[in-house]
């Protein structure tokens, strides 16, 4: 019996590895898990031949012997842990669906922990899709002890990894049908299941699992969810792609860390083609109870979690209609339920019709009846959640000013809603329209409107700061300074400052792109079965350093152009499906060449160089048990690596969206502002032109008045030119006369000036004339110029007066 155990040892370990004694294959099972763990790299030889061969793990998980078939998934576990993700793609598409067929359905509990791991380690060197891909299908097998250690797997997966790295999508489908089978066992595990998938997505998966449960079993669930709703799920097991993003120092805060949103993992539901068909109809009767019906169903359809994005701008303007005139106010009611629904499933989609139902619900504010007030109130929460804070601004400042006391109340207290939940601090000019309406609140009349100004000025005050507040409330009294400050000191907000964007680096290759690692993870310890020691310093100098030669080159069969998203198989990175069945099927047309093994060691890759330089034995891959070849597998694992691109394809065109969403609101802005400079221009261009006119018609009167002027000017230099002729013609007539005649006295002289015609004595011009006449008497009388003329004057005025003299009547 000793000499037949040498004789066991002495053969080849691939040879031990298929022995016929049990006790021969549980050795040789534990010989290459050891060799595993003292490999210096994952290209190292030992790895050679299960990645050439996977149907060789395949038979090890499924051993007939329970002890060598756990030692066999220890192997395998080790072999996962020290080939890295080359080793895991190479035989995952073979080895997952019979280990968990095998190893889950296990009497031995340690079998079905190392089965757990070895999967864990399936999911941890590259994704876990096709893990779970793999595991759906054996949900559907007849043994019930199978079906829950399947379901058990899930759970610790989903547990291990969370939802981030785990699409949850399919294994919801599958929850229905786990709770209808009838071993208590699967039920329970389904159960457990739910939970664990309820930690990461919340009421959402509720109301997805909800019309496919019986009312007993939500009931069991609504309680096992009640207790686990205060945990706060953390991973605790990142992917190999994520775990050098995890060790690396992470400089931005806590709070940038995106946070999962649940939505993003339930299907979109598409409503329009649910909609009655005769809804329209019915809501134009002239029935309360028709209306009212007609929303009750529309209710029921729009009442998902997610709302698939369709045109539904019709049944939005009739909710509007009936929101705003609808005269009965459970109408009114209803229609604000389901524009909440439609808002909270349509989402960023549902920011078009917001110009459409903001400013009914508003207006409908009026309503003093508290239940109408409280659906009111979280249809506006949930239409501000699709939109931006400058989008509402506008009619919530203008609603601020409405007549109805009720209406100013409750929209202020919506602008308080929107200023807790805004998670950007609004801009300066936005601050200034929300202090100012607010303010003029403070002195309303209606003690509830003034309380609910000071509340949104105290949340604006949290907000922006008490340096910033000081401006807008220097000016009011004590009492409303108090209020302010009482509802500041209470008041919680989210809003943080805007930073600028990051430029975005350019987009990696398909291939080397990794996985984004999850928020606030640490690189977890090994688990129990999978612990790999150290590797020592020296490990990085023994790997080979000589470039394998190349291989011959092959005429490669025509084949379309690859898309720019999806990724053809020699963008695969290297230890990938395709890039290893590649390899494998060449080896297999051209004919192997010996090679001592000193020559193979040296034509090694480097380590985590993957298969493209490594000569491969020829071996046909096996037919999986599934019906798919491996090449079918192959093409399978390159269409969904090409479906990964398309998502991150896809979060990258959302982030696009966004940010031109950004700039939109941007732009409205900036239009908002030219309007009204344009406004403040046309209405200083119109006091110009109307002060041009009113000049225009003072110097039209000026024109006029210096018109009549000059017409006096010229009369009175008529007169004057008359009057000098007169005194002309007179002087020439006295000088015309012989001396002798002018001594005769007055009589001549006044017979001389009788035929000129006399003005009146009254005025300046008659006195002067006057004068002007004794001068010319007193020198026909032989007076000097310089003599005394008392005498004459005296006796002049002594003589009576003549008739003509007189002044004219």
């Amino acid at each position: 019996m000793a000499d037949q155990e040498e004789d066991y040892s002495a053969l080849p370990l691939s040879d031990r590895l298929t022995h016929k004694v049990w006790k021969v294959r549980s050795g040789a099972y534990d010989e290459a898990a050891k060799q595993f763990a003292a490999s210096g790299a994952e290209t190292d030889p030992c790895f050679r031949p299960f990645v050439a061969d996977p149907g060789l793990f395949k038979k090890i998980v499924t051993d007939s012997n329970v002890v060598a078939q756990e030692a066999g998934i220890a192997a395998l576990g080790a072999f996962l842990q020290y080939g890295g993700g080359r080793a895991c793609t190479a035989i995952r598409a073979t080895v997952v669906t019979p280990l968990a067929e095998k190893g889950l359905a296990s009497a031995r509990a340690g079998t079905k922990a190392k089965t757990v791991d070895a999967l864990l380690a399936f999911v941890e060197m590259d994704v876990a899709d096709p893990v779970v891909d793999d595991l759906l299908p054996v949900l559907g097998a007849k043994l019930p002890k199978l079906v829950a250690g399947t379901a058990m797997a899930l759970r610790e997966i989903v547990h291990a990894y969370g939802a981030r790295t785990v699409n949850p999508k399919p294994v919801i489908k599958a929850l229905p049908k786990l709770f209808t089978h009838s071993d208590k066992n699967v039920r329970a595990e389904a159960a457990a299941l739910t939970v664990e998938l309820y930690r990461w997505m919340g009421d959402p998966l509720r109301d997805v699992l909800a019309p496919d449960l019986k009312p007993v079993q939500l009931k069991e669930l609504e309680e096992q969810f009640a207790a686990a709703k205060g945990d706060a799920p953390q991973p605790t097991r990142v992917l190999q792609s994520q775990r050098a993003a995890a060790d690396a120092p992470d400089d931005a805060p806590a709070d940038d860390v995106d946070e999962i949103d649940p939505l993003d993992l339930v299907d979109a539901v598409d409503v329009a083609a649910a909609v009655p068909p005769d809804f329209h109809e019915r809501m134009g009767s002239a029935k309360w109870k028709d209306r009212k019906d007609a929303l009750d169903e529309l209710a029921k359809v729009v009442a998902v979690p997610k709302i698939a994005d369709s045109d539904l701008s019709d049944v939005v303007r009739v909710l509007a209609k009936a929101v705003q005139k609808d005269a009965n106010v459970m109408v009114v009611t209803v229609a604000a339920n389901c524009t909440e629904s439609l808002a909270k499933g349509l989402r960023a989609a549902f920011a078009r019709y917001v110009p459409t139902v903001l400013t009914p619900l508003l207006e409908r504010l009026k309503e003093k009846k508290q239940s109408v007030s409280d659906a009111l109130a979280a249809a506006l929460d949930a239409v501000f959640q699709t939109t931006a804070f400058a989008d509402v601004l506008g009619d919530v400042v203008e609603f601020t000013k409405h007549k109805t006391p009720q209406v100013k109340q409750e929209t202020t207290m919506f602008l308080v809603r929107c200023l807790r939940t805004v998670k950007v601090i609004p801009k300066k000019d936005e601050i200034k329209q929300v202090a100012d309406a607010c303010v003029v609140l403070l002195a309303d009349t209606a003690k509830p409107v003034r309380a609910a100004a000071a509340e949104a000025l105290g949340t604006l005050m949290k907000m922006i700061g008490e340096r910033a507040m000081n401006p807008v409330i220097d000016g009011l009294d004590d009492i409303r300074k108090g209020m302010i400050r009482e509802y500041y000191e209470t008041a919680e907000v989210k809003a943080k400052p805007e930073r600028a964007p990051a430029p975005r680096p350019a987009p990696a290759p398909a291939a080397a792109r990794p996985r984004p690692a999850a928020p606030g993870l640490k690189r977890p310890a090994p688990r129990s079965g999978l612990v790999r020691p150290a590797a020592p310093a020296a490990a990085p100098a023994a790997a080979p350093a000589a470039a394998p030669a190349p291989a011959p080159a092959r005429a490669a069969p025509a084949r379309s152009p690859p898309s720019k998203l999806r990724p053809s198989l020699s963008a695969l990175r290297p230890g990938s499906v395709g890039s290893s069945l590649g390899l494998r099927k060449k080896a297999d047309d051209e004919p192997a060449k010996p090679t001592s093994p000193r020559a193979s060691m040296m034509a090694a890759p480097p380590r985590r160089g993957g298969l493209t330089g490594m000569s491969l034995p020829t071996a046909a891959a096996p037919k999986a048990e599934s019906g798919l070849s491996s090449a079918e597998r192959a093409e399978l694992q390159e269409l969904r690596k090409a479906r990964l691109d398309w998502a991150k394809t896809e979060d990258e065109l959302r982030a696009q969206l966004e940010d031109l969403a950004a700039e939109k609101a941007a732009l409205s802005q900036e239009v908002v502002e030219l309007g009204r400079n344009n406004a403040q221009l046309i209405g200083d261009h119109t006091r110009d032109v109307l002060s041009l006119k009113a000049k225009d018609t003072q110097l039209a009167r000026v024109h006029g008045d210096a018109e009549t002027a000059r017409a006096q000017v010229a009369a009175l230099q008529r007169e004057l030119d008359a009057a000098r002729a007169d005194a002309a013609r007179l002087q020439t007539t006295l000088a015309s006369r012989p001396p002798s005649a002018r001594s005769d006295g007055r009589a001549d002289l006044d017979g001389e000036l009788s035929p000129v015609p006399r003005r009146p004595s009254s005025g300046y011009g008659s006195s002067r004339r006057r004068e002007s006449y004794a001068d010319l008497e007193e020198k026909e009388n032989g007076y000097r110029p310089g003599a005394s003329r008392s005498s004459s004057r005296d006796r002049y005025a002594a003589e009576p007066k003549r008739d003509d003299d007189a002044a004219p009547p």
